[in-house]
């Protein structure tokens, strides 16, 4: 968004008694650097914006059910921030063409990329009609590192909470060495106000326990319905010397409740974790620069919730990176793409797990590996490509027919056939282990042909992230 454009927006939003407060820019880095990107202000019909000027992004991404869906939530924007809609049902004139013709995946990086064309989607359009209740958990940093910002989010905080529909929910928790709920999941506007501007006069504080301010700010929204949309907004420089919980633990937490993560960096920010929260939870990580571009965060966050389309399909099957790109097509000017990317892979740096199986196929009583297990290796090294510190120990498991010491030379020399094939594919020798476990640990009892197929497997022990 334009700084000019920013400012009238929030002056007429605020109203003249927050005026005074926009009138100089508080720049939150020395360097003076600016966004580029663009803020939603309000919204457009396709049939009166200038096509020219046309863009399109992926806000939002769901992949919690996967394997079996994925929901993509697409915006369609022009240079000055307003949002494009009537460009499907049900909001879509009669007559109008098919705007969302295409839709591929991309799967994995560099070495083999394989690309999918999804054959059967839907593409559904929200707005401002419909009201689907949404449930945003805010969790708010205000430790010492904060100080410059406090003003400013304050503010922000104030606006996102009078922006709120009737239908809508929000919660409050903030922190720095304490961590408080200024008010729970709520719809009531007037009364988190009060608590909200009661908590702000005494909220600065010392230390920063960011992971679990997360957390705690996650778990207000534990009796929220999986179906229901939930996010959690994080505004915070990601300075982190206190907590308890690991980011593992709130990636796992927020994958098992449904819950996306919008994290806001400003101020010196440590980019790298709140990036990480963002993408593998399926939201965005926005950088503010300015105190108005940080506003303006704030009402592109809480819109964007509002009007958006909705690209639901099932995806392949594949335990690594996806790239998805949505194609939108308008009459009279070039093709856009809306992408967005989500990762399965188990070594992601914030996956909690520490170890994984994998079903490879091999010869009966034999070490070669069957062609039919080929595309779990080629996952499998396309993410050690991407995740160069991992190292892992590669484990070889076999049912309980025969006895200890041949299952355990065949689970032996199965392991090392694993190994082979992941150099093979470029890997370094050197990041992989061996280990022949034989019938010693079976995942279930060695009672049916059904349960024995399922001990006859690889597992991958993460020994170094």
């Amino acid at each position: 968004m334009r700084p000019l454009i920013a400012g009238f927006l929030l002056i007429s939003v605020l109203s003249c008694k927050s005026t005074h407060r926009l009138s100089q820019e508080f720049d939150l880095r020395d360097n003076g650097e600016r966004t580029s990107q663009t803020r939603y202000v309000a919204t457009r019909s396709i049939d009166s914006v200038d096509i020219s000027a046309l863009k399109t992004d992926v806000w939002k991404l769901e992949h919690y059910s996967f394997p079996d869906s994925i929901r993509l939530f697409v915006r369609v924007l022009d240079s000055n921030g307003f949002v494009v809609t009537n460009m499907a049902a049900p909001y879509k004139k009669d007559g109008a063409p098919d705007y969302f013709p295409v839709l591929t995946e991309r799967l994995g990086i560099r070495r083999k990329v394989r690309e999918v064309d999804i054959a059967t989607f839907t593409v559904r359009e929200f707005g401002e009609k419909d009201s689907i209740p949404t449930n945003i958990a805010l969790a708010i940093d205000c430790s010492g590192s904060m100080k410059g910002a406090k003003e400013t989010i304050d503010l922000g905080t104030e606006l996102f909470i009078e922006m709120k529909r009737s239908c809508d929910n929000i919660s409050l928790t903030a922190y720095h060495k304490e961590i408080r709920s200024v008010f729970p999941l709520s719809s009531d506007t007037g009364a988190m106000l009060r608590e909200f501007r009661e908590y702000k006069k005494y909220s600065q504080g010392l230390f920063t326990a960011t992971y679990d301010g997360i957390l705690k700010t996650l778990q207000t929204l534990k009796d929220v319905p999986l179906d229901q949309p939930k996010v959690c907004v994080v505004f915070s420089d990601g300075d982190e010397n206190l907590s308890t919980v690991k980011i593992g633990d709130i990636f796992e937490y927020a994958t098992k409740h449904n819950v996306s993560i919008y994290c806001v960096g400003f101020g010196y920010a440590q980019d790298e974790p709140l990036q990480d929260l963002s993408l593998y939870t399926g939201g965005k990580y926005y950088r503010a620069y300015t105190k108005k571009d940080l506003l303006s965060i704030f009402l592109d966050i809480y819109r964007s919730l509002r009007n958006y389309y909705l690209v639901t399909y099932t995806p392949p099957r594949y335990e690594g990176l996806h790239t998805v790109d949505l194609t939108v097509r308008v009459p009279g000017r070039d093709t856009l793409i809306a992408r967005g990317v989500y990762d399965k892979t188990p070594l992601s740096p914030i996956d909690p797990r520490d170890e994984f199986s994998k079903l490879i196929l091999f010869a009966y009583n034999e070490s070669d590996i069957d062609t039919a297990s080929y595309y779990i290796l080629d996952e499998l090294s396309d993410a050690l490509e991407r995740f160069e510190n991992v190292v892992l120990e590669v484990q070889g498991h076999t049912d309980n027919i025969g006895t200890e010491e041949y299952n355990q030379i065949l689970s032996q020399s199965r392991a090392e056939s694993v190994k082979s094939a992941l150099v093979n594919r470029g890997v370094d020798a050197t990041r992989l282990r061996t280990r022949g476990m034989g019938f010693m640990m079976p995942m279930v009892p060695n009672d049916s042909e059904e349960n024995r197929a399922k001990n006859r497997r690889t597992v991958f022990r993460i020994l170094r992230k």
